[in-house]
């Protein structure tokens, strides 16, 4: 008895949703998304604690300490899936453990140059319990009187830094291990460049990849130059310790790594391979990719969609689907305006110095890469209005169902389809 296909459903990320996305077996070529590690589990406090006192290259963090200590922590801000309210407090018990106590405690978020964060954002992300305990303050990167320039890295990158993080006698750094786009992966040293470094250092940081053409490709490698000026930059601000998660599909702390800000990093991002680069049988004709946790707005969105790339034939459609509540981007206006420059005449502009906000010229290189590799993006978002959308040289839908029609229709109706699911955290490896 014959009759039309059952199509499969799948369910994808978007924002706090979950959408189901409906094909036929027949496209589907592949579904990828976080991992998991295999093997028991501690608690989320056991793994943390044991970190700080058995920490990688490092002697355990009580004993790097002493009373009378100043101590700042830079913080990821809200566009990362940190649990911040969920280490902090253990983190902060253990400072005081050693002798520092709260009164002499201060965390500073490491915003690079994205919006600053509300006092009702603060509380809802670090907890209401560590907003009561310790400072928490913004990274004040607009503000030239927040800044102290204190050399240069060998490669001539000024090195510009928050004042408080100079004036600690302690400083260390919480964050997660993710891919990313020009690091290689999140984390480390990372906390302090961008994380509280001037749109300067970070704009001649972001731009390396222009030099040898490397984006798109830096995604997922953990050795990479930038990585290396970063850890530069780093160790020149003083960074002396960091506390580093891995997060599993569910958002659970699997990994916790602590200790030299380069030799812990290293561990953890090779356990974050395991869970973040997934395995695929082909580039899809069509790649369809959840932006989720990078979806406030599409300078976050960016990231999901260039790893995207890596599971896309030279010349598929993608489709992007985020909610975007915030639009392009609240703080780099140009990337709207000039996002349909080729990628040749960006880095001409660049090389002639004709961009003041290299950090934004970083990103339009990225997504002139992407349109390159891409024949369409198709963007599926409530929160970008369809004008942003044309902009940015992407073509509008309005749900995932006329997004693929759309892909099917300029494909063909036998196009093999790839499925990516929290985005922001895959990298396809084929």
């Amino acid at each position: 008895m014959g009759g039309v296909s059952v199509k499969q459903v799948i369910p994808l990320r978007y924002g706090k949703q979950t959408l189901r996305v409906e094909l036929p077996p027949e496209n589907l070529l592949y579904v990828i998304k976080p991992g998991n590690f295999d093997g028991e589990t501690i608690s989320e406090k056991e793994a943390v604690l044991a970190s700080l006192r058995t920490p990688v290259a490092s002697l355990p963090l009580a004993e790097k300490l002493h009373r009378g200590m100043k101590v700042v922590i830079v913080g990821d801000d809200l566009t990362r899936a940190t649990p911040r309210e969920r280490i902090f407090p253990i983190l902060l018990d253990e400072l005081n453990r050693a002798g520092i106590p709260d009164r002499d405690i201060t965390v500073l978020i490491g915003l690079g140059t994205h919006r600053y964060m509300t006092d009702e954002e603060i509380r809802r992300c670090f907890g209401a319990e560590v907003v009561d305990r310790v400072t928490v303050l913004n990274h004040e990167w607009q503000d030239p009187h927040c800044l102290t320039r204190i050399g240069f890295t060998p490669s001539g990158i000024p090195i510009e830094v928050n004042k408080l993080a100079l004036e600690a006698d302690f400083l260390m750094a919480v964050g997660s291990i993710v891919p990313h786009c020009y690091a290689g992966y999140g984390g480390g040293g990372k906390a302090i460049q961008p994380g509280i470094c001037s749109w300067e250092t970070t704009g001649k940081t972001h731009i390396m990849p222009m030099f040898k053409d490397l984006y798109l490709h830096i995604a997922g490698e953990i050795e990479n130059e930038v990585r290396r000026e970063i850890e530069m930059v780093a160790e020149a601000v003083g960074l002396r310790f960091i506390v580093n998660v891995v997060l599993d599909e569910s958002g659970r702390i699997a990994r916790v790594v602590a200790g030299d800000p380069v030799r812990a990093h290293r561990v953890g991002a090779r356990a974050a391979k395991q869970v973040y680069e997934q395995k695929i049988p082909d580039l899809a004709d069509i790649v369809v990719v959840s932006a989720y946790p990078a979806d406030i707005d599409y300078w976050q969105g960016i990231k999901p969609l260039s790893y995207a790339q890596k599971g896309l034939k030279k010349g598929g459609i993608s489709i992007l689907v985020a909610p975007f509540p915030e639009g392009i981007s609240p703080t780099h206006g140009e990337l709207k305006r000039y996002a349909t420059l080729p990628y040749h005449e960006l880095k001409k502009r660049v090389m002639e110095g004709n961009f003041d906000d290299l950090v934004c010229a970083a990103t339009l290189l990225l997504h002139a890469r992407i349109m390159e590799h891409s024949r369409g993006v198709i963007c599926v978002s409530e929160g970008m209005s369809v004008e942003e959308k044309e902009a940015l040289g992407f073509r509008h839908a309005s749900s995932v169902e006329e997004a693929l029609e759309m892909a099917f229709d300029l494909c063909g109706r036998e196009a093999r389809v790839g499925i990516i699911d929290c985005g922001g955290d895959v990298v396809p490896l084929l």
